[in-house]
């Protein structure tokens, strides 16, 4: 963590908590916190103050060329996914995305609707009108409205045996 402290209208950029500064620096007024070297002085630049920095790093955290010296270590072959993920990998995955949503991983597991959300929910599928399953000639299922005609090669029902996804 970085540290801005006022100081005799004197800007100060330390790494040092102001318990620590306590004696060496008399009267210290913190202004602001900075997760990095590089904000906190950018920040110290916009104000019109002088500045005392006894921060000695450029950079915190990991530097523009280091990322992309790690970015060079991964690509093409070095690539752990290169070839696509394993079938185990993507087992594991749908596994662990089912079991997210089981029983009361879901958020509405265990819980009723208001009855001011049933209520909503009644006046909208009222206004809706009501409907009913029509398949195309292609087997795709439709909603649609009861009094509707139904294009040429259309039936009215649920496509069966198929796979939905919706």
């Amino acid at each position: 963590m970085i540290f801005i402290y006022l100081k005799q209208h004197v800007l100060l950029i330390s790494e040092k908590t102001q318990r620590e500064l306590r004696d060496e620096h008399v009267n210290l007024e913190l202004i602001r916190t900075f997760r990095t070297i590089q904000d906190a002085r950018n920040w110290v630049r916009k104000q019109s103050r002088e500045v005392l920095d006894l921060v000695k790093k450029q950079h915190t955290g990991i530097t523009p060329e280091g990322r992309e010296m790690m970015r060079a270590r991964k690509r093409g072959e070095n690539n752990p996914n290169a070839k696509g993920l394993s079938a185990h990998h993507r087992d594991k995955i749908s596994r662990n995305k089912k079991m997210m949503y089981m029983r009361d991983g879901n958020p509405m597991w265990n819980r009723r609707h208001k009855s001011s959300t049933k209520l909503l929910i009644g006046m909208a599928n009222m206004r809706r009108g009501k409907r009913r399953w029509a398949v195309d000639e292609k087997n795709q299922e439709h909603l649609l409205p009861v009094n509707s005609t139904l294009p040429p090669g259309w039936t009215w029902g649920r496509a069966r045996n198929m796979m939905h996804h919706f």
